[in-house]
């Protein structure tokens, strides 16, 4: 017998039980600085990831730092099911968003329809070269690229050899959810917190998949 878990019902009442000493922003903000580093120095180690993570943690009691590796947990147990922008969906539900810096976070049927549009035939769009390259300048939790590779990925081809993405976001939490959800959908790419109009790139973040898949070479050579 299968049985469907709701994994964004099983983060929210996870969340709400976590560190109620700290206000509901501090926690998932750290959440995602604590995801986001774990990650990233599971494949590429940063001191200055590691020291982040230890300053983080320490501001913790045990019971509520368990806590965290368990909604990453869900986080990873959501995204394998399919459930699109999982962290933007989230992140809008607990009402989290900042309606004054212009947080609204697109719903993923609407990003999904964009993408299909905007892809057409990829088998054309790669026929002189290996792969393509996307740009996002105010990715949010990155959900429209979550999209786009979904969409390629339906299309029979493989995002990890055929789709490398960049994207930027000023919010570091927002940027820091999107290097979670690429990461763990496998896509290549940079994520950037910084200023995509003036240019500026306080902190960039390779995926996994980008070190894995020797994209540093790969976009040299084309």
């Amino acid at each position: 017998m299968n049985i469907m878990v709701d994994h964004k019902k099983q983060f929210i009442s996870l969340f709400n039980e976590t560190a109620r000493y700290h206000h509901r922003h501090k926690v998932f903000r750290d959440f995602i600085t604590l995801a986001a580093a774990s990650i990233h120095n599971g494949i590429y180690f940063s001191d200055e990831l590691e020291r982040e993570y230890m300053e983080t943690v320490r501001q913790y009691e045990a019971k509520d730092a368990e806590r965290m590796a368990m909604l990453l947990a869900e986080v990873v147990m959501g995204l394998e099911a399919g459930s699109g922008d999982f962290l933007g969906t989230l992140y809008m539900q607990l009402e989290l968003g900042e309606s004054a810096r212009g947080q609204f976070f697109t719903p993923f049927c609407i990003s999904r329809m964009m993408a299909e549009m905007q892809l057409g035939d990829i088998g054309s769009l790669l026929a002189d070269k290996p792969f393509f390259t996307v740009y996002e300048p105010a990715c949010g939790s990155a959900g429209m690229l979550l999209a786009i590779a979904e969409v390629v990925r339906e299309k029979g081809f493989n995002p990890d050899r055929h789709l490398w993405v960049s994207c930027t976001d000023i919010d570091p939490v927002a940027s820091g959810m999107a290097y979670i959800q690429l990461s763990l959908k496998g896509v290549p790419g940079e994520i950037v917190t910084g200023n995509a109009l003036s240019g500026e790139r306080r902190r960039v973040m390779y995926t996994p998949a980008h070190w894995l898949g020797n994209w540093p070479y790969r976009l040299k050579v084309v």
